[in-house]
């Protein structure tokens, strides 16, 4: 009996190095190929290797650890097995949503983790981080990723839904110019001339848009008419993601109207009637590089004119101000 309480005394002795040495022994450490790595910005390919079968993709963040990236499992077979947060701890495909960028991780076998990257739309690098570890997270390690600025997109050319969404007509207000005088004197003007066209953009995807040589990247603005749907015109304007541009057109019949002007400076503020729609479209663009196509959704709001009303002075100052 003594004896007895001396091996239990010795084992409780030994439990707390069994446990320390736990891990040492009975788990496999997962050692990562490596810490960073640079991929080029055109698309690219990295296949990480580890020493062990017992490590698993635990997650992926943007650098400033801000946002956990997630997207869509498939086996290896393509049956779409749902949503994960990039968890890949067995066989399989994690397809990430992250636009406008491309990313897939493979796990192809026990062994190997692969990265595949599309472009980088951006004039910039794209950084991100994967945390791997054992299955049991007593450890997790980091990987940073960084992918070079892409080449570039040229714009090929642009689609419009011939759908137009949101019709409506409006009377707007535009300083059609101003004019001065230094005796009071009545003017005729014709309100028909350089009406405005004007074009805002929303797109999906902030890319990086390479110049046409000494041109900025354009389209073909739609057509003003838009009774047979809406379809490209034969105007050019430069593009925008987020931004407004303008043309300037002149309208048939001409409207004419006989103003009197004071001396001085005077606004000839000119009131119209203009329609408005927004149509969508789908961009197509091409990789200054490689050559392989991408395509990008957006809407642009048109206000086209449809005809001037009416117009009348607005009367800034004393003819000693005129500029001769």
């Amino acid at each position: 009996m003594k004896h007895t309480c001396n091996y239990l005394f010795l084992l409780l002795l030994l439990l707390p190095l069994l446990h320390a040495c736990n891990g040492d022994v009975f788990v496999d450490e997962v050692k990562v190929p490596l810490t960073e790595a640079t991929l080029d910005g055109d698309g690219d390919t990295l296949t990480l290797r580890f020493n062990t079968s017992e490590w698993q993709l635990s997650n992926v963040y943007n650098k400033e650890f801000t946002g956990v990236f997630a997207g869509t499992f498939y086996t290896l077979d393509g049956t779409d097995m749902g949503r994960t947060n990039c968890l890949l701890d067995g066989k399989g495909k994690i397809v990430v949503d992250y636009a406008p960028y491309e990313m897939t991780f493979i796990r192809p076998n026990d062994r190997e983790l692969q990265i595949l990257l599309g472009d980088n739309p951006k004039n910039e690098p794209f950084e991100f981080i994967l945390t791997v570890g054992d299955k049991n997270y007593f450890q997790q390690e980091e990987i940073r990723i960084t992918q070079q600025p892409g080449s570039g997109y040229v714009i090929d050319r642009i689609e419009y839904d011939p759908v137009p969404k949101d019709v409506h007509t409006r009377i707007e207000e535009d300083n059609y110019l101003i004019d001065c005088t230094d005796d009071p004197v009545t003017r005729t003007y014709n309100l028909s001339k350089r009406m405005r066209r004007c074009f805002t953009f929303h797109g999906d995807a902030d890319l990086y848009l390479v110049p046409t040589g000494d041109e900025p990247p354009t389209i073909i603005a739609p057509a003003a008419d838009i009774s047979q749907g809406v379809k490209p015109g034969t105007d050019r304007i430069e593009y925008y993601r987020y931004g407004y541009n303008m043309l300037f057109v002149d309208m048939e019949p001409p409207v004419m109207r006989t103003l009197t002007l004071k001396p001085g400076f005077t606004s000839i503020m000119r009131l119209a009637e203009y329609q408005i729609y927004t149509a969508y479209y789908t961009l197509h663009l091409r990789n200054v590089k490689t050559g392989n196509p991408r395509t990008v959704q957006g809407s642009i709001k048109c206000t086209n004119p449809i005809e001037a009303i009416t117009a009348y002075p607005k009367h800034h100052g004393n003819s000693d101000k005129v500029i001769k």
